[in-house]
């Protein structure tokens, strides 16, 4: 039995440049989170195939799921052998379930993308990480974040162009406050985006360390879905209203995020 953790990712920045044909075209610094936060997955050979945890969704929408259908599809295609294609029917999967989903955490992507990445590794079968890209890109925005590995990185195109970003990781440096029962539809939120200026700083926000971003912008400034998030989900703006300004927004949310404070005294 191999058994995995998945932790969450936030988004220290998203801007959004432009929509083109359904979806939009963004920027984002993607930083994985090590706190307490994290789905733990195990995988062992048994006589069929199961898929357990507490998922809100159904099988054909879940992201295990499909990423495994889209991993099978895509071993058939480079010829590998009928019976590694049929190991994948015989896989039990559990997982146990903490990461939120409809939280901006990459709840859903982050169990795909760690099961792509670790199945490659169970079965040796030598994918590249561009091929394990192009199986991602197919799954979610940003599931190849999380095949990735990288602890800091910049997304581009809409969120499936990864880039490591050099930096010292701040995974143990930040916390997550996801709000129980508030649930943000990133369909909604990004039908009521409105950009406000045509944004074209894309290479210098890129550049940007994410200590410098969270030190000196506002959450707003960081993230451009927060004001279509607050517009569309009632409860998410009572909330967003009682923090205080070291929060920030995550992906089109429901989860804030801060730098932990420091136990010297001070918030």
């Amino acid at each position: 039995m191999h058994v995995f953790e998945v932790y969450p990712k936030v988004n220290i920045f998203l801007k959004i440049l432009h929509k083109e044909g359904a979806y939009h075209k963004l920027i984002s610094r993607m930083c994985l989170v090590k706190d307490k936060l994290k789905d733990i997955i195990s995988v062992k050979s048994a006589l069929s195939f199961s898929l357990k945890g507490d998922f809100d969704c159904p099988l054909e929408k879940n992201s295990l799921f499909k990423a495994l259908q889209i991993l099978k599809n895509f071993l058939k295609s480079k010829n590998f052998s009928h019976s590694v294609i049929k190991s994948l029917d015989t896989l039990a999967i559990e997982v146990e379930k903490n990461i939120p989903t409809q939280a901006g955490l990459g709840g859903g992507s982050a169990d795909a993308g760690g099961l792509l990445y670790h199945l490659n590794h169970i079965f040796d079968w030598r994918l590249s990480l561009e091929e394990l890209y192009s199986m991602g890109s197919l799954v979610g925005a940003d599931t190849n974040f999380f095949i990735s590995q990288y602890k800091s990185a910049n997304a581009t195109s809409y969120g499936e162009v990864i880039e490591n970003f050099e930096e010292e990781p701040l995974e143990n440096r930040l916390e997550i406050y996801a709000p129980n029962h508030v649930f943000c539809s990133t369909k909604a939120i990004y039908q009521a985006y409105k950009p406000e200026t045509c944004f074209s700083q894309a290479k210098e926000w890129l550049k940007r360390p994410s200590l410098e971003c969270l030190k000196t912008c506002d959450r707003n400034e960081l993230n451009d879905l927060l004001k279509s998030a607050l517009l569309t989900n009632q409860a998410l703006r009572g909330i967003e209203s009682e923090l205080g300004k070291e929060w920030f927004f995550s992906g089109s949310g429901s989860a804030f995020f801060r730098l932990k404070p420091t136990l010297k005294g001070g918030e």
